[in-house]
């Protein structure tokens, strides 16, 4: 560096230092752990912009954390425990012609005449977080970019000082990248060209595209050719309707747009983190390592669970806090009213009627605003469940917007896509009031500016940690070609016949994938064990004994490599449930009774749904021995497999079908290992252990889990049983009698689980018995008509003979009383 270069960078490093003294960089996928291996390593940082203030700011950040410092010797190597800094414009030749190659061509000649552990660590620096609209002067004049002058730097730095953004990507070891290219230049050129990449990815990850302002977009939509067919459908009269139905068409893109604004996602930011903080203990995140790969890659299309209306603001706030764009929200259009319309539009919402049926302008209007951002390269979020799950269960998908987003996606095959399932959890639910009356059958309140009044006294409380899980992502493309290997030329000879098959594979995967993102927390495990007891209470020393005991069973065999468990002792995570749950301590001679009664017995429900899943293989297992000491084992897995699909598809269960029989037995074998059962190798029985015993609680505990869901599937079946003949039955009448039946089963066996008799699980039994081929749909009705197979009586006495003698017993009698028809 010539003395006058030196000269001007040590007072640009003096003039910049008060400026720079009150920003507060963010910093992003800086992990202690991993950059402790940095220090005492020769270290050469990669900036994304030649920016000596981008410079002396990560000076100062990586001093604050005893990081190798910059030294500042261009052509030379650092030492052990120094650094260097590359410029990405220079390296890849972009200023200063081709001597930045050269200069790193000669640093990777140097390094390969011996062992060299030089760590290249990619840095990006964002001054601000909003890339503007394509026509903004406050994006010219005050967003970050490369040709920003000594000035226009300064503006920025005092714009932006509390909304700067740093990423410290992984370091990429440098003898293992100079082996990939023996010719240094040649070397220097794959590297600027990684590296590009690799920035490239990053501003689009946390920047997102280049943005059109909405009224941009909307002129886009209405200049859509599936519009203007769709104006030309509905003329019924003279041609003087058209501009009527132009004006029809743009209020209605109007009414879903959203003007999406980096100030509103600014100020939510600062808004959620004082609220979060009066209500919440704290906000969880896992596995966002990961999504930030992703990002690096692929469009995002985040899908996840839906429990409360705080799951919208959770993704967004933990999105854009992680360093990540935050999305475009499908939002139902009940949720637009004064003054939360406004802002959450801000914030990325876009709207959606509840029914598309009869509308075929708004469906063109909508299906073509969805087209349009998610072709220009935008994240977009929305539920696949429709709604909000008022049982702590995943809801069957809803596949119209993942419809229209395959629709948009075949149209530009091109795009590299990933769909990322994400799980939603809570301590205690925000809603759970309300919850709690409409399980109860209380109609559902419609949101409005005075329920947001209300709902100040949420500050009174205090709700635990949520958990926000983003699951294994799932390429678009690899969906494609699982369900059809050849999509892609049938998609070019304009058959798309494939693509219903594709849909129904995406949301089936993306609900397990959720399900095998699950974060165990301690109420959904407390509530788990407690509900399992006959009258909602155990002994405490019982209820700690089972928390081991569980806690083990998941720890050997996992549910799925993502699934996140309770750490601490039995003691802690019990006593982390009942600080949220509001469980009840009798205090008594013999030891504390633990119990629930009345609506915290009904929210217990909820947790307990939220997190079943990832014992219900154990659990079916465990259920045969509730009655029987003794089973032969290659009866069980049969019996097990035979049960299984109904199980899987009620609850989104990762296991497949074919590889059941592999799954039970590898359970199996983890039961035996944990004493609960015992095997005889000589006949190849397995047993249980005494009544009384220890071990003889928990698996009983274990099967009880899913006792109410075997319960259902034995009320539906005795009731189908009944209408064995060769008249079909209307299935509305059989769905309404089967919940009749398990309501009033329900009140004589004192259930609190409004959930018993919900009729979406009644509804997905039956789909399963259907694809079973023990109910045959029949056609040419107005209304949908099952015809009972004889097959179904057997798989009825299946299910009957995991229950209990007393709820048998209940079953009959009210079976006897009645069929079907009333008669």
């Amino acid at each position: 560096m010539p003395w006058f270069t030196r000269l001007y960078f040590v007072l640009c490093r003096i003039l910049s230092a008060p400026f720079l003294a009150g920003v507060k960089p963010k910093l992003i996928q800086f992990d202690e752990a991993l950059y402790d291996e940095l220090r005492g390593k020769p270290v050469c940082y990669v900036l994304r912009l030649h920016s000596w203030t981008d410079r002396f700011l990560l000076e100062r950040i990586f001093k604050a954390h005893d990081l190798p410092l910059l030294r500042t010797s261009p052509g030379k190597l650092p030492d052990a425990g120094h650094a260097s800094c590359l410029y990405l414009p220079v390296l890849a030749g972009q200023r200063g012609g081709s001597r930045g190659q050269k200069t790193m061509a000669g640093l990777i000649e140097q390094a390969a005449q011996g062992e060299y552990p030089l760590q290249i660590v990619p840095v990006s620096i964002f001054w601000g977080r909003n890339p503007g609209s394509e026509t903004s002067f406050f994006k010219l004049l005050l967003g970050d970019g490369e040709r920003a002058g000594a000035l226009r730097k300064l503006l920025i730095i005092i714009a932006q000082r509390r909304n700067v953004l740093v990423h410290v990507a992984q370091p990429l070891t440098f003898d293992k990248f100079v082996a990939r290219k023996k010719d240094p230049e040649a070397a220097a050129a794959m590297l600027a060209r990684m590296m590009s990449f690799y920035f490239s990815r990053r501003a689009t990850a946390s920047l997102g595209p280049r943005s059109l302002s909405r009224q941009q977009i909307i002129d886009v939509v209405l200049r859509r050719q599936t519009v203007k067919d769709a104006i030309a459908a509905e003329l019924t009269g003279p041609e003087d309707d058209v501009s009527a139905l132009k004006k029809k068409a743009r209020k209605m893109a109007e009414e879903v747009a959203a003007n999406y604004n980096d100030r509103m996602i600014r100020a939510l930011e600062l808004i959620l983190s004082w609220v979060f903080r009066k209500i919440f203990s704290g906000l969880n995140i896992h596995h966002v390592e990961r999504l930030r790969e992703t990002a690096n890659s692929q469009q995002l299309i985040y899908m996840p669970s839906h429990r409360s209306h705080f799951d919208y603001l959770l993704i967004s706030y933990t999105l854009y806090v992680q360093g990540l764009l935050a999305p475009h929200i499908a939002a139902g259009v009940n949720l637009n009213f004064w003054p939360v319309g406004g802002m959450l539009r801000r914030a990325g919402a876009f709207y959606i009627r509840r029914s598309f049926t009869g509308q075929p302008l708004y469906t063109a209007v909508f299906k073509s605003y969805l087209d349009v951002i998610l072709s220009r390269g935008y994240p977009v979020e929305f539920f696949p469940e429709g709604g909000r799950s008022r049982t702590g269960r995943l809801l069957p998908p809803k596949k119209g917007m993942l419809r229209m987003t395959v629709d948009s996606f075949i149209q530009q095959p091109g795009r590299s896509v990933a769909l990322v399932p994400i799980y939603i959890c809570y301590d205690k639910l925000v809603e759970s009031a309300s919850y709690v009356k409409e399980l109860r059958g209380a109609a559902k309140q419609s949101e409005s500016a005075g329920g947001l009044l209300k709902a100040r006294k949420i500050f009174k409380s205090s709700y635990g940690s949520p958990h926000i899980a983003f699951g294994e992502p799932l390429s678009l493309d690899e969906c494609f070609s699982h369900v059809e290997p050849n999509w892609r030329k049938l998609n070019q000879q304009g058959d798309q016949s494939f693509v219903p098959a594709v849909v129904d594979y995406i949301a089936q995967e993306n609900m397990e994938r959720i399900n095998a993102a699950a974060v165990v927390n301690p109420i959904g495990l407390v509530s788990m064990i407690l509900l399992s007891s006959p009258q909602r209470a155990m002994a405490e020393d019982e209820l700690l004994l089972q928390i081991d005991h569980f806690i083990a069973l998941l720890k050997r065999l996992p549910y799925s490599p993502d699934v996140t468990l309770p750490e601490g002792s039995a003691k802690h995570i019990f006593e982390q449930a009942a600080r949220t749950a509001g469980l009840s301590r009798i205090e008594h001679p013999w030891g504390p009774i633990i119990t629930a009664t009345g609506k915290e017995a009904v929210m217990l429900t909820y947790y307990r749904n939220s997190v079943m899943h990832v014992l219900a293989l154990p659990s079916l297992i465990a259920r045969f021995f509730r009655h029987s000491q003794t089973v032969n084992e290659a009866e069980l897995i049969q019996a097990c497999v035979l049960l299984y699909p109904f199980v899987k598809q009620e609850l989104f269960l990762r296991v497949s079908i074919a590889d059941c029989a592999e799954a039970v037995a590898e359970q199996i074998n983890n039961l035996v290992d944990l004493n609960l059962l015992s095997r005889n190798e000589v006949d190849g029985t397995l047993s249980r252990a005494n009544v009384g015993t220890e071990t003889y609680a928990v698996l009983t505990g274990l099967g009880r889990i899913l006792r109410e869901t075997f319960e259902r599937y034995t009320v539906t079946s005795l009731l189908l049983v009944q209408e064995i003949s060769d008249t079909p039955a209307p299935r509305k009448d059989i769905e309404q009698h089967t919940i009749e039946m398990a309501q009033r089963l329900a009140i004589l066996s004192g259930r609190e689980a409004p959930e018993y008799f919900d009729k979406n699980l009644f509804r997905v039994y039956m789909d399963t018995l259907i694809k079973q081929g023990l109910l045959v749909l029949e056609e040419g009705s107005d209304e949908e008509l099952l015809r009972v197979d004889k097959r179904l009586e057997s798989l009825s006495q299946r299910w009957v003979a995991l229950l209990g003698p007393d709820v048998q017993q209940s079953m009959q009698q009210l079976i006897r009383k009645q069929t079907i028809n009333g008669n």
